[in-house]
């Protein structure tokens, strides 16, 4: 009959102090090297969402003066609160949303902001910002894109706020048939 009683053998395993101390130390030179990649991929991927959102949002102004066969505006707006804005802001506002409208106004008159269509809130981690200041980009009814009245290019500057690198800026422009686009381009 064999026996029913367990043995010992040998001592319990594990790790030795110094082992864990050489493999912590090995994971943060590890970490060490990967986080500026990781920061620098963050970076690059908010502007490229909000370069998608801006696109996004061009298009569907310039969709929907052409199906209304009516001028639609797209404007600069302070949209941080999540609340729909009832005016445009100032240019430096780009950064913080933007709103698509309704607009009654011609010519260069400031817009008159009718009925609001959609708002998209902008990223604070971001610049952006137009070449030439403007505040809004109104679509007639052919969707074109007019600035002080008459059909324009507008270009936009989209960057992150802080530690811009390699290409991680975007140039958006919208043509003066309204069409959109975007490149990459050295941060400046």
């Amino acid at each position: 009959m064999r026996s029913m009683h367990c043995t010992r053998h040998g001592g319990a395993r594990g790790f030795t102090l110094i082992e864990l101390l050489v493999t912590i130390s090995i994971m943060a030179i590890l970490a060490a090297i990967a986080f500026p990649s990781f920061s620098y991929s963050l970076r690059n991927n908010r502007v490229g969402t909000q370069t998608n959102e801006l696109l996004a949002a061009l298009n569907y102004a310039r969709n929907e003066a052409v199906t209304r066969g009516r001028g639609v505006t797209i404007c600069a707006a302070d949209t941080s609160t999540g609340a729909m804005p009832t005016d445009c802001g100032s240019a430096s506002d780009w950064k913080t949303g933007w709103m698509v409208f309704l607009d009654s106004s011609t010519g260069s008159s400031a817009p008159t902001v009718g009925d609001r269509l959609r708002m998209w809130e902008g990223n604070p981690k971001n610049d952006l910002e137009t070449d030439a200041g403007e505040v809004f980009i109104r679509f007639d009814p052919r969707g074109q894109a007019i600035a002080d009245g008459t059909p324009a290019e507008i270009t936009f500057t989209l960057k992150p706020a802080s530690d811009c690198s390699n290409d991680q800026q975007r140039r958006i422009t919208v043509t003066a048939l309204g069409r959109s686009g975007s490149a990459k381009e050295a941060c400046t």
